[in-house]
């Protein structure tokens, strides 16, 4: 299984024993010093010094001659070694500097994106507080209508009886908009690291009597920071329209779901195509089917409005692939989550 974090580290020791290892050659030609077993490379680095020999019939000074000769090119050689270990070396450096940078960057990014959920769980709880409190209003203003009426002795029972069931309709749809105001915010606080892998092939499982869905590419094990309930209702979204708005002709829907990781800004990126091939969108409804209340004819409802909210939440990015969302055609929905490469709490 590919496991990003393991295939990294190991790049890196891999790179940096090879490096190591030319950095200690490179030396060892610098100060002319080879220790066993590297003395085994002095004819491949060094020819002259074993295989060229001085003639012994040679004069004195051609002897000389001919040593100065190897001693100026065995220091050319020394220096060339010397310059190559000072290049790569700074090279290595330099690039030792922008990795870490880029780390200590996607680490403040992900603290930014921790406070971003913590400041929307902060606006949740307002908008939960602001919930309640109107709910308890409304309750108590419904109260005192219903004990005044009780006071009126002209309102003949049968009319009592059905003001006392439309209020106690209306106590019970107070409730339940307070219930699910909570529950909804709850889930926008509920941020954790996911398995997004495990999460659309459960969500296909679902769909197995209503459309035929194929995984283009081999899936990792893929973690995002995310609400899971949310992305999962996003997703969702985009499977209940390629079912509703597959082709006349066809009995049930055909999605494509493909993977990829994509770079924007040196922020990593997992990006998720769904794509259908069902009706299709022309190019207007493709520039308008996020917006609420501007989609064409039957459009595509709200769902993909509220997708494009849910996926901003999650600092993410979701467009229509054009080249492939043509009418008669199909379409495809791409979806762009932050990929979590280190723990959350750096």
């Amino acid at each position: 299984m590919y496991v990003p974090g393991l295939f990294n580290k190991i790049k890196y020791l891999l790179s940096f024993a090879l490096l190591s290892f030319i950095w200690l050659v490179l030396a060892m030609v610098w100060f002319d010093r080879f220790i066993p077993p590297f003395d085994r490379l002095i004819p491949y680095l060094m020819p002259w010094k074993g295989f060229f020999a001085i003639p012994v019939k040679a004069s004195l000074e051609k002897k000389l001659s001919i040593m100065q000769e190897l001693l100026d090119l065995s220091n050319r050689v020394a220096n060339i070694a010397f310059i190559i270990l000072i290049v790569s070396f700074t090279i290595f450096s330099g690039y030792l500097t922008f990795v870490y940078q880029q780390k200590q960057r996607r680490a403040r990014e992900n603290r930014l994106l921790l406070m971003k959920n913590q400041e929307i769980a902060r606006r949740n709880e307002f908008i939960r507080y602001i919930s309640a409190t109107i709910g308890h209003e409304f309750k108590n203003n419904l109260g005192r209508i219903k004990r005044r009426i009780d006071l009126l002795s002209d309102i003949p029972q049968d009319a009592i009886t059905r003001i006392d069931e439309n209020l106690d309709k209306l106590f019970a749809d107070i409730d339940i908009f307070k219930k699910i105001s909570d529950e909804r915010e709850a889930i926008l606080i509920d941020f954790k690291k996911v398995n997004l892998t495990e999460m659309l092939k459960d969500m296909a499982k679902q769909y197995t009597d209503m459309a035929d869905i194929i995984f283009q590419n081999e899936m990792p094990a893929l973690a995002i920071f995310a609400s899971q309930t949310l992305l999962k209702t996003v997703f969702e979204n985009i499977m209940d329209n390629a079912v509703k708005y597959k082709k006349s002709e066809q009995s049930r829907a055909q999605v494509l779901i493909s993977f990829a990781m994509d770079i924007d800004g040196r922020r990593r990126y997992v990006s998720l195509s769904f794509r259908d091939k069902g009706i299709g969108m022309d190019e207007q409804q493709a520039d308008r089917c996020f917006y609420k209340g501007k989609s064409i004819g039957e459009g595509w409802g709200e769902g993909l409005y509220f997708a494009k909210y849910v996926v901003g939440l999650h600092a993410g990015r979701i467009k229509v692939g054009k080249e492939y969302t043509l009418p008669d055609v199909g379409a495809e929905i791409i979806i762009n989550l932050p990929f979590v490469e280190e723990a959350i709490n750096v």
